[in-house]
């Protein structure tokens, strides 16, 4: 099973040691678990999307004209078996993460005014999103209906399969922080705590599904 892990962070500092990423590395890990597995790691930080404009060039190639980093990453998602996006809550979706889904919404929308029949290269293809914040436990309600739904219904809306973590949560997973404390002397961020035992105990059924769906 080949895994791409998406880590949605955007924050110039943390990079490879941010929340997002360390989900997407706790993912993979419990998917190792799970299944023989090859996994991949992209970070949205070192990839400058840019909107799109409609132009319908598209159409013919399947590629963005004028955006590279767009066509890495749609690259690199076709090329996995399945998908994990992992959502910090910024205002409340980053803006990467709706770039991401615009273009790809744009992509299937124009196929689909030409052929109503049209699959595109990730219909069927299972993906799991994980929301999550800097608020503790009573937001993740919050973040669910405001963050991980509408990204999965959105990567839903090209024919990809988001899976979920129960009952509750039938597209995605949440999860929030333990504690924040105010910035030291000289720096600019507060210090958050994860209760990161508790954060894989919480993902490990969106991975049980995802594993499930992919092989």
């Amino acid at each position: 099973m080949k895994l791409l892990c998406i880590s949605a962070s955007n924050i110039e500092p943390f990079r490879q040691q941010s929340a997002s990423t360390r989900a997407c590395r706790i993912a993979a890990e419990l998917a190792a678990e799970r299944a023989a597995l090859e996994w991949d790691l992209l970070t949205l930080i070192d990839y400058e999307l840019l909107p799109c404009r409609m132009c319908g060039r598209c159409l013919e190639s399947g590629r963005c004209c004028r955006d590279e980093a767009f066509n890495q990453v749609y690259a690199r998602m076709q090329s996995a078996d399945a998908v994990l996006v992992v959502v910090p809550h910024y205002a409340p979706i980053p803006s990467k993460v709706a770039m991401l889904c615009e273009k790809l919404q744009e992509m299937a929308f124009l196929n689909s005014c030409r052929d109503s029949h049209y699959r595109g290269p990730l219909h069927g293809k299972p993906v799991g999103v994980i929301a999550h914040g800097g608020q503790t436990d009573e937001a993740l309600a919050y973040y669910y209906k405001n963050l991980a739904l509408p990204v999965a219904s959105a990567l839903a809306g090209v024919g990809m399969r988001p899976v979920g973590s129960g009952e509750e949560m039938p597209y995605g997973a949440v999860f929030g922080i333990r504690a924040l404390h105010m910035p030291a002397e000289n720096d600019i961020f507060c210090t958050i705590e994860h209760d990161w035992d508790a954060i894989r105990t919480r993902l490990a059924p969106l991975v049980d599904n995802l594993v499930a769906a992919a092989v």
